[in-house]
């Protein structure tokens, strides 16, 4: 399904912004095991958003964005990632970005997800304001791909606020 929508999203190419924005320190809360009530609990993330010059692709169309982020519940559980987003704005302030991460999962006293590895597959959908900074919903699934010896999965829904860092100072925008 999100190669359908990764393709759609290409002929609508003609629509997106062509520039480049700073990299991100990103703050998030919401639901850890948003679909299953028993584990279901508070979670909060903060990640970074960043790019690399030459990876930058040749017709601006998708922003290639690596990130490294933590992620922890209220139960105690952690997961530790790496991964990438691809940014893609539309009309100069819908942001969309589908995106995977890979990394290190612990449960605490939470749910056991199976495997210390978990990967996270999931789609973001913001609004980003006229001074970069960004506001929105995260959607992911976090599971173990059945690497594990189980692999009951877990759904999460975050509000996320993106802050814009440029030449390493927050809230300033380099014009």
């Amino acid at each position: 399904m999100l190669r359908s929508i990764f393709f759609a999203l290409v002929l609508l190419g003609s629509t997106l912004r062509a520039e480049y924005p700073p990299d991100f320190i990103s703050f998030a809360s919401g639901v850890y095991d948003l679909l299953r009530e028993k584990h279901r609990t508070f979670e909060f993330e903060m990640e970074y958003k960043f790019h690399l010059q030459w990876l930058k692709p040749p017709n601006k169309v998708f922003q290639f964005r690596p990130l490294i982020g933590l992620m922890t519940t209220a139960k105690g559980s952690f997961y530790g990632y790496l991964g990438v987003n691809f940014d893609l704005l539309f009309f100069d302030h819908i942001h969309f970005a589908p995106g995977f991460a890979a990394g290190y999962f612990t449960p605490g006293k939470g749910k056991d997800l199976g495997y210390p590895i978990e990967f996270r597959s999931g789609v973001e959908l913001a609004w980003q304001f006229s001074d970069w900074h960004r506001l929105g919903l995260h959607f992911y699934h976090l599971s173990n791909a059945s690497i594990g010896h189980k692999n009951p999965g877990e759904e999460s829904l975050v509000l996320f606020y993106d802050i814009p860092l440029v030449k390493g100072f927050p809230f300033i925008r380099d014009n």
